[in-house]
């Protein structure tokens, strides 16, 4: 009885937050078409929904940045002009990218295949085994239409991994949705947190989607000749790297939203100390909370280490803005500063929501305290868009495949006048040394290999600081204090 009341409410919040997405998507308050004209409007105005709720602001950024902006990013101008017209009927897309066998390595393993038929001219999309299954898939259950990654084979060949946006499920005059025959959606198991969003699990069996479904602007399939056309841009060899760059923009979003999450709570708390009066005995008032050393200390610290680590974002973003609109692509060091920024916005939120509980102690438990299940939301962005530890040993990865450079000489010249800047520089000049030593067996030690991520990136932040905000250079000292520890923490 009481499971059955707690599904009920589950699937009414889940509704409820669904129809809200359709509503927000109908009314146009943010245009697919912006997403070309002005890409750089999603990325501003993400972090600014984070005060809403979870599941809603989750929703906004799969329905515009993972389902749309891929539309917009790799379906030609016909496929783009059909998704400016499906805006006003407020259908609600989702990202079928992540396999329950990969699990966090998102798009690093796809089992899903799909088999073009020259005769038919379709493909056929199929889920071969239990661990091709997609997961997570937020908005799945809600979602009529989906964004599907999947290998592209032909006259029995490979061509890799690509991505297809079919119709999965139609909606009655009831919003029910009720999915296609050949898909077969179903629901990840309760969450702590969020339950305004479904996460869905879905698998496809022999589902027929026409050749038009390929989301073709960098390679498909010629109707004449039935062969397959690469149509990559100069300088990148393989398909899946640009699938794989549909995810720099999401961890921009999550990274920025988690710092903005955190500083709410920074700033909720702190008031609540301003006027939280302590034993005052015999006197006619006691002392403020917020006056007490320790709770000064503790969100002054914290406070400057967001607003630098927000600074360093910030600035991230509109170089990723000025590619996409440029149709640049992205540089190695973009790249490079994109998987940083997921793994510093995001670990340094869930650090810093965890100080801030341990700081008001029972204050957390109450609800005016904004600390509850809702807090949890960095601990959900830090798993999303690629596992932080994954970003981490990217940028490893990176260094030594000659991607970025081993020794970022210009960078380390722009910190060294600050001791912040030496203490980072220090650290990786001796890890990567030792690494360098130890060969093939330094990916054995992950901690070497997070210590070597972590002080690469604090030197990125610290210049990109000192390049704005020079004369606020004693702000780095708490940047130090807080977020600067070696070796690095696991909850980091």
């Amino acid at each position: 009885m009481v499971l059955a009341l707690e599904q009920a409410t589950t699937l009414h919040q889940e509704a409820a937050c669904a129809a809200q997405m359709r509503d927000i998507v109908r009314q146009e308050h943010l245009k697919y078409s912006t997403l070309v004209d002005s890409p750089e409007t999603l990325l501003r105005c993400s972090p600014g929904m984070i005060n809403s709720n979870g599941a809603l602001w989750t929703r906004f950024t799969v329905q515009y940045n993972l389902y749309s902006g891929t539309i917009v990013a790799m379906g030609t101008d016909e496929q783009r002009e059909e998704l400016f017209g499906t805006q006003k009927q407020g259908q609600l897309g989702c990202f079928a990218f992540t396999e329950s066998g990969a699990g966090v390595l998102s798009g690093a393993g796809v089992e899903t295949t799909a088999i073009y038929e020259p005769k038919s001219q379709t493909f056929v999309i199929h889920s071969p085994t239990a661990s091709s299954t997609k997961n997570w898939i937020s908005q799945g259950c809600y979602a009529e239409r989906a964004i599907i990654l999947a290998e592209l084979w032909m006259d029995n060949k490979s061509y890799g991994p690509h991505l297809f946006w079919a119709k999965i499920a139609d909606r009655d005059s009831h919003d029910v949705i009720v999915p296609h025959n050949a898909v077969v959606v179903g629901t990840n198991p309760k969450k702590t947190t969020m339950l305004g969003l479904d996460n869905a699990t879905i698998s496809f069996n022999q589902f027929r989607v026409p050749r038009s479904a390929l989301l073709s602007r960098f390679g498909g399939i010629n109707a004449s000749t039935n062969t397959y056309e690469s149509r990559l841009p100069e300088n990148c060899t393989r398909l899946l790297d640009l699938l794989l760059s549909r995810l720099l923009t999401g961890r921009i979003v999550l990274s920025e939203s988690t710092l903005a999450h955190a500083m709410s709570r920074l700033r909720t708390s702190w008031n609540y100390t301003e006027h939280r009066e302590l034993w005052k005995g015999r006197k006619d008032k006691g002392r403020m909370m917020s006056e007490m050393p320790l709770i000064r200390a503790t969100f002054r610290d914290y406070s400057r280490t967001t607003a630098i680590l927000q600074f360093f974002l910030a600035h991230t973003r509109e170089r990723v803005a000025t590619a996409i609109r440029t149709q640049a692509g992205f540089t190695n060091d973009l790249i490079e500063a994109t998987c940083m920024c997921k793994f510093l916005g995001t670990g340094f939120g869930v650090d810093c929501v965890s100080v801030v509980r341990k700081t008001l102690g029972a204050r957390a438990l109450q609800m005016e305290s904004m600390l509850g299940c809702e807090s949890f939301l960095p601990n959900a962005t830090s798993a999303a868009e690629g596992d932080n530890t994954i970003m981490e040993l990217k940028v490893v990865q990176d260094i030594v495949r000659g991607r970025t450079s081993k020794l970022p000489v210009r960078t380390m010249w722009k910190v060294c006048g600050t001791s912040q800047g030496r203490k980072a520089a220090g650290v990786y000049v001796a890890r990567f040394t030792r690494a360098m030593v130890l060969g093939k067996k330094a990916i054995k030690d992950g901690q070497l290999l997070r210590d070597i991520a972590w002080s690469r990136a604090h030197m990125r932040v610290i210049a990109c600081w000192l390049e704005e905000n020079g004369n606020e250079q004693s702000w780095l000292g708490s940047y130090d204090k807080v977020a600067m520890r070696f070796p690095v923490p696991s909850q980091m």
